[in-house]
């Protein structure tokens, strides 16, 4: 990849933060002295929000610190950003992916520690996991996360006599009335694309039986594996649903789902919260329930993934301002807005906020009284060959498509993981 030479490059860049001081002083503010800072990220697709809304909220209570929004597509995001850091003209701040991808970029010193930052305390080790270092501290502060859940069609529901299931037998009852009526798909789920069937199917329903975080970390440490039961047993709930797709399933792809769901041909639709906001154009009667555990009284399990976070440059010539926007990214205000601007991300801080979308509070309301874990396969897990959670996509789609067993996927998925992967490392 071509990169900007750094001479070029830093130039450049004292060009653009003095234009960016005279503009703002020509404004009519009193902002001589004021110091840009630039956040890195490859949320394309928000600038608007952060630039019109996120950015100038910060600024407006911090008088002298100008911030620069720097997108760039998620797909170079992780190149550019490297490429950035090694020429010695990374950006200030720097949106954090979480797990094997960040810790790689800790261990070669990118980011400051961030234990002594006071907004570290506004975040629990659950929220904090995703972005620590082999040696625990923390290096980014969270910004948000995202869930998955179950969209039903409350309509459909209605007309059926139907309630949101709390046991996965009242779930399996749930889908053969759906069936035996034959207006309308049980599930609007397809296994076209492998990532949706790990994602939004086994991470939702599986956890119930290896116990989430119990499960994952066991994996990780090697006390577990694939083979034992409660994996079995995960992937075996999992495959159950099998029986209730759509015709055709096999060529139905994500976008295919989504749009079954939103035609009303489905009563149910296993997705993530990001698409929220495509599901209120619908203009259907939507709820959300999560994957319900195996027997009433059981601890249910959410899956909440860290989605992204933001760290501190290590090389950064303006610390003391980017410090002050990483305590701002702690606060209440900052976490308030953020999530009302974005449905479907939601605040990983310890202090509750409301959500003005009523999805998103219901989605919000599913990590009450649950146990919080992550996606199983990203954390560590995936970062040598094969990765675990590529080959779960893989073995997802045959299970469904060919009729491999639960036990057959688990014993090949182990062994795959066994070829690499040493716990004690």
């Amino acid at each position: 990849m071509r990169t900007t030479p750094p001479v070029i490059a830093a130039s450049a860049a004292v060009a653009l933060a003095l234009g960016l001081t005279g503009c703002a002083a020509n404004g009519g503010g009193d902002d001589a002295d004021a110091v840009t800072i630039t956040l890195a990220t490859w949320r394309t697709e928000d600038t608007a929000m952060w630039e019109e809304e996120v950015i100038p909220a910060f600024e407006a209570s911090h008088p002298g610190i100008h911030v620069e929004y720097a997108p760039v597509d998620t797909n170079d995001y992780n190149a550019a950003i490297q490429s950035q850091l090694e020429g010695g003209t990374g950006p200030d701040l720097i949106m954090c992916r979480p797990f094997d991808v960040n810790r790689q970029w800790i261990s070669k010193g990118y980011f400051d520690d961030l234990s002594d930052l006071d907004a570290i305390s506004s975040f629990d080790d659950t929220a904090l996991t995703a972005w620590a270092g082999d040696d625990g501290a923390p290096y980014c502060v969270p910004v948000a996360s995202v869930l998955a859940g179950f969209y039903y069609n409350k309509a459909i529901f209605d007309e059926l006599g139907l309630e949101v299931p709390t046991t996965q037998q009242e779930f399996i009852d749930v889908l053969d009335a759906i069936k035996e009526d034959g207006t309308y798909a049980p599930l609007a789920l397809g296994s076209a694309d492998g990532w949706q069937l790990a994602y939004n199917m086994l991470y939702q329903v599986g956890p119930n039986y290896w116990k989430g975080e119990e499960g994952r970390l066991g994996l990780i440490d090697g006390s577990q594996k694939l083979t034992d039961p409660a994996f079995v047993e995960g992937f075996t709930v999992f495959d159950s649903f099998s029986d209730y797709l759509p015709s055709g399933f096999e060529s139905i792809s994500y976008e295919d789902m989504t749009q079954l769901f939103s035609l009303g041909k489905a009563a149910i639709l296993p997705d993530g919260s990001w698409q929220i906001s495509q599901i209120n154009t619908s203009g259907l009667d939507v709820g959300v329930f999560g994957a319900p555990p195996a027997n009433e009284g059981d601890t249910r399990y959410q899956q909440e993934m860290a989605d992204m976070a933001i760290g501190l440059n290590a090389d950064s010539e303006k610390k003391e301002a980017a410090t002050e926007f990483l305590e701002w990214l702690g606060t209440s205000e900052f976490q308030q807005l953020y999530v009302n601007k974005l449905p479907g991300f939601f605040s990983m801080g310890k202090e509750p906020v409301t959500y003005d979308d009523p999805l998103a509070q219901e989605f919000a309301g599913l990590k009450e009284g649950a146990e919080l874990t992550s996606r199983l396969a990203l954390d560590r897990l995936s970062a040598g060959q094969p990765p675990l959670d590529d080959e779960i996509w893989r073995v997802a789609q045959l299970m469904y498509n060919t009729g491999m067993t639960p036990e057959e996927a688990t014993a090949e998925l182990q062994a795959g993981l066994d070829s690499w992967y040493v716990p004690a490392q």
